[in-house]
């Protein structure tokens, strides 16, 4: 049980690393221009696209983690996608729920830092609702790779 704890603790680890690694590396690559809509913090197209690979990779990648970290359990990889599906509720809540100001009414001027890009980021409400989704895909999809033949005798 400890294991899979772990490979559950480590797989979202190297998920979170993952998207910040990469996002950080797009950001910097594209700057603030090609990542935001003219002065506004509302996301563009090309940006969704990247935060789409983002999350699928981070998610393929988790799913492999946990699956090696736990040698193939079921149960540690289900307990990876309960993780992502609860706290993926939580950023959907809060995001619809949020008092945060509304895109045309923030105003950018210039590049801004990527911690502030992050902070002010305004992306489609499907957006936010797909990314659990596609996180637990992925890391079905991951733990699939590392074991492919989950039958009646898989430890579980």
């Amino acid at each position: 049980m400890g294991r899979n704890i772990l490979a559950v603790i480590v797989g979202y680890i190297a998920m979170v690393l993952f998207v910040m690694i990469w996002l950080t590396g797009a950001y910097l690559a594209l700057g603030a221009d090609r990542a935001f809509q003219e002065g506004s913090y509302e996301v563009t197209p090309l940006w969704i696209a990247i935060w789409a690979l983002a999350s699928v990779g981070a998610a393929l990648l988790g799913g492999i983690v946990c699956a090696k970290v736990s040698k193939h359990s079921k149960g540690a990889v289900v307990s990876l996608v309960a993780l992502i599906g609860v706290l993926g509720a939580g950023n959907v809540i809060y995001r619809m729920t949020s008092d945060a100001p509304s895109p045309e009414m923030q105003v950018r001027s210039g590049d801004v830092s990527n911690f502030e890009a992050m902070q002010s980021a305004q992306a489609p409400a499907w957006m936010y609702i797909s990314e659990p989704i596609m996180g637990i895909i992925g890391v079905m999809l991951g733990a699939t790779l590392v074991c492919p033949k989950r039958g009646a005798g898989a430890e579980g």
